[in-house]
């Protein structure tokens, strides 16, 4: 069991650290059988690169292609801050990508980018 009490699940070999991961992962096995989604892949991994020295790794939990659009999902009961932070360095390495936050129930909203401000504290 996990800090926030999600219960790991392993479905057709693969690891999902909740059981919301992993219904969604049926979830999207469907909407690429019906050729709506395709290239599903799952736990990509994302160097956060800044000038040429990687400062960490974003995983998402999966990666596809809808429409043409390349589309990175995270399931999250709630996103905590450092969580937060490794998705607006991942959205400013990877503009072209959409990130779209999911939850429990399947639902899901896109990851907006914070407004920075003009103020920086010294």
């Amino acid at each position: 069991m996990s800090k926030f009490g999600a219960r790991k699940v392993t479905i057709d070999g693969i690891a999902f650290a909740s059981q919301a991961e992993g219904n969604r992962y049926g979830q999207l096995k469907l909407l690429e059988r019906a050729r709506q989604i395709k290239a599903l892949g799952v736990h990509p991994r994302y160097p956060l690169k800044v000038n040429g020295v990687v400062i960490g790794v974003y995983t998402a939990d999966f990666a596809y292609f809808e429409g043409g659009r390349q589309i990175v999902e995270d399931v999250k009961g709630m996103v905590t801050p450092e969580a937060s932070l490794r998705m607006r360095v991942f959205m400013a390495l990877h503009p072209t990508h959409e990130l779209r936050i999911v939850d429990s129930k399947g639902g899901w909203e896109k990851f907006k980018q914070r407004a920075v401000s003009e103020k920086v504290a010294a």
